[in-house]
């Protein structure tokens, strides 16, 4: 299978976002600023190509399925969704401005799992509905 990398230039900043076996590997980059900002049609349009690209993991006869049996991620007192992701960490937060912020703090690679991922994509659409 032909290996895409997905870049999307969202309100603020940049994410690259590619297959990598079987994880899907998340670049960001704030531009110069702490966070990427999503709008509601960014977050929609990551939202689409992280569930693409978990689905032909999933769907792959070579991925070994891990059981999903507890929450992967913990939600700080500022409001953070924080995923552990090998030495780094995602956090993801709404902001009152009407956006979600993302950014990593460590590698600036990160090899998700799918169970991972699937929650980042439910965290998403929940903080998307509230745009």
């Amino acid at each position: 299978m032909e290996e895409k990398i997905y870049s999307w230039f969202v309100k603020k900043g940049n994410i690259l976002i590619h297959r990598n076996e079987n994880y899907i590997t998340f670049q960001l980059n704030g531009e110069n600023e702490d966070f990427c900002w999503l709008t509601k049609s960014d977050t929609d349009e990551v939202i689409d190509i992280l569930t693409m690209i978990a689905k032909q993991i999933w769907e792959n006869s070579d991925y070994l399925r891990k059981p999903y049996t507890d929450r992967l991620y913990k939600i700080t007192e500022e409001g953070f969704y924080v995923w552990e992701i090998e030495d780094s960490q995602l956090l993801i937060k709404y902001d009152e401005k009407g956006i979600i912020k993302i950014k990593s703090i460590g590698n600036a690679n990160l090899n998700i799992e799918v169970n991972q991922v699937v929650e980042i994509i439910q965290v998403l659409e929940q903080l998307n509905n509230q745009i």
